[in-house]
Protein backbone atom coordinates (compact mmCIF):
# COMPACT_ATOMS: atom_id res chain seq x y z
CA UNK A 1 0.00 0.00 0.00
CA UNK A 2 2.84 2.40 0.82
CA UNK A 3 4.47 1.46 -2.47
CA UNK A 4 1.32 2.39 -4.40
CA UNK A 5 1.04 5.69 -2.53
CA UNK A 6 4.65 6.61 -3.35
CA UNK A 7 4.10 5.76 -7.03
CA UNK A 8 0.92 7.86 -7.11
CA UNK A 9 2.69 10.81 -5.50
CA UNK A 10 5.54 10.47 -8.01
CA UNK A 11 3.08 10.47 -10.90
CA UNK A 12 1.35 13.53 -9.46
CA UNK A 13 4.69 15.34 -9.16
CA UNK A 14 5.53 14.52 -12.81
CA UNK A 15 2.10 15.68 -13.95
CA UNK A 16 2.53 18.92 -12.03
CA UNK A 17 5.94 19.56 -13.63
CA UNK A 18 4.46 18.85 -17.06
CA UNK A 19 1.62 21.31 -16.41
CA UNK A 20 4.07 23.96 -15.21
CA UNK A 21 6.15 23.53 -18.37
CA UNK A 22 3.00 23.83 -20.52
CA UNK A 23 1.97 26.95 -18.59
CA UNK A 24 5.37 28.53 -19.25
CA UNK A 25 5.14 27.66 -22.95
CA UNK A 26 1.65 29.13 -23.20
CA UNK A 27 2.72 32.31 -21.38
CA UNK A 28 5.68 32.68 -23.77
CA UNK A 29 3.40 32.14 -26.79
CA UNK A 30 0.88 34.66 -25.44
CA UNK A 31 3.61 37.30 -24.98
CA UNK A 32 4.82 36.66 -28.53
CA UNK A 33 1.29 37.00 -29.96
CA UNK A 34 0.70 40.23 -28.05
CA UNK A 35 4.03 41.60 -29.30
CA UNK A 36 3.13 40.71 -32.91
CA UNK A 37 -0.37 42.19 -32.52
CA UNK A 38 1.06 45.39 -31.06
CA UNK A 39 3.44 45.72 -34.01
CA UNK A 40 0.63 45.18 -36.51
CA UNK A 41 -1.76 47.59 -34.78
CA UNK A 42 0.94 50.25 -34.52
CA UNK A 43 1.22 50.12 -38.30
CA UNK A 44 -2.45 51.11 -38.70
CA UNK A 45 -2.50 53.79 -36.02
CA UNK A 46 -3.59 51.95 -32.89
CA UNK A 47 -1.75 51.50 -29.61
CA UNK A 48 -1.99 48.36 -27.51
CA UNK A 49 -1.89 49.21 -23.81
CA UNK A 50 -2.17 46.82 -20.88
CA UNK A 51 -5.28 47.12 -18.77
CA UNK A 52 -5.37 46.32 -15.07
CA UNK A 53 -2.16 45.33 -13.36
CA UNK A 54 -0.57 43.72 -16.41
CA UNK A 55 -0.58 40.28 -14.78
CA UNK A 56 -3.24 38.80 -17.01
CA UNK A 57 -6.53 39.36 -18.71
CA UNK A 58 -8.75 41.78 -16.86
CA UNK A 59 -11.67 43.75 -18.22
CA UNK A 60 -12.90 43.49 -21.75
CA UNK A 61 -10.65 43.14 -24.76
CA UNK A 62 -11.78 46.52 -26.10
CA UNK A 63 -10.23 48.31 -23.12
CA UNK A 64 -6.75 47.58 -24.39
CA UNK A 65 -7.23 49.19 -27.81
CA UNK A 66 -7.08 52.96 -27.94
CA UNK A 67 -6.80 55.53 -30.68
CA UNK A 68 -4.40 58.06 -29.19
CA UNK A 69 -5.44 61.72 -29.35
CA UNK A 70 -8.40 61.36 -31.71
CA UNK A 71 -11.43 62.31 -29.56
CA UNK A 72 -11.93 65.90 -30.69
CA UNK A 73 -15.71 66.40 -31.01
CA UNK A 74 -17.16 67.56 -27.67
CA UNK A 75 -20.77 66.97 -26.67
CA UNK A 76 -22.53 70.34 -26.34
CA UNK A 77 -24.45 69.13 -23.27
CA UNK A 78 -21.72 67.38 -21.24
CA UNK A 79 -17.96 66.77 -21.16
CA UNK A 80 -17.88 63.59 -23.27
CA UNK A 81 -15.71 63.63 -26.37
CA UNK A 82 -16.03 61.55 -29.53
CA UNK A 83 -13.84 60.75 -32.51
CA UNK A 84 -16.73 60.76 -35.01
CA UNK A 85 -20.11 62.45 -35.45
CA UNK A 86 -22.15 59.23 -35.49
CA UNK A 87 -21.27 58.19 -31.93
CA UNK A 88 -21.90 61.79 -30.83
CA UNK A 89 -25.35 61.71 -32.44
CA UNK A 90 -26.12 58.38 -30.74
CA UNK A 91 -24.95 59.79 -27.41
CA UNK A 92 -27.07 62.93 -27.84
CA UNK A 93 -30.13 60.86 -28.67
CA UNK A 94 -29.67 58.31 -25.89
CA UNK A 95 -28.35 60.52 -23.10
CA UNK A 96 -29.86 63.92 -23.76
CA UNK A 97 -32.97 63.06 -25.80
CA UNK A 98 -31.86 65.21 -28.72
CA UNK A 99 -32.12 64.32 -32.37
CA UNK A 100 -29.45 65.98 -34.45
CA UNK A 101 -30.46 66.36 -38.11
CA UNK A 102 -27.76 65.08 -40.39
CA UNK A 103 -26.53 67.08 -43.35
CA UNK A 104 -28.11 64.46 -45.65
CA UNK A 105 -31.55 65.13 -44.17
CA UNK A 106 -30.97 68.87 -44.34
CA UNK A 107 -30.05 68.57 -48.02
CA UNK A 108 -33.14 66.48 -48.76
CA UNK A 109 -35.33 69.01 -46.97
CA UNK A 110 -33.81 71.86 -48.99
CA UNK A 111 -34.51 70.02 -52.28
CA UNK A 112 -38.14 69.36 -51.26
CA UNK A 113 -38.58 73.02 -50.33
CA UNK A 114 -37.18 74.12 -53.72
CA UNK A 115 -39.51 71.71 -55.57
CA UNK A 116 -42.54 72.96 -53.63
CA UNK A 117 -41.60 76.57 -54.40
CA UNK A 118 -41.13 75.73 -58.09
CA UNK A 119 -44.54 74.02 -58.21
CA UNK A 120 -46.18 76.97 -56.48
CA UNK A 121 -44.75 79.38 -59.08
CA UNK A 122 -46.02 77.34 -62.04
Amino acid sequence: MVDRLVKTLGALARDRQTLQRKEQQLAHRQRQLIKDLSTMLHGIGYTLRPSGNGQGASGSAGEALRIPGRKVIKCPKCDRRFAHRLPLARHLSASHGMKKASSIRKGAQARRTKRKAARARS
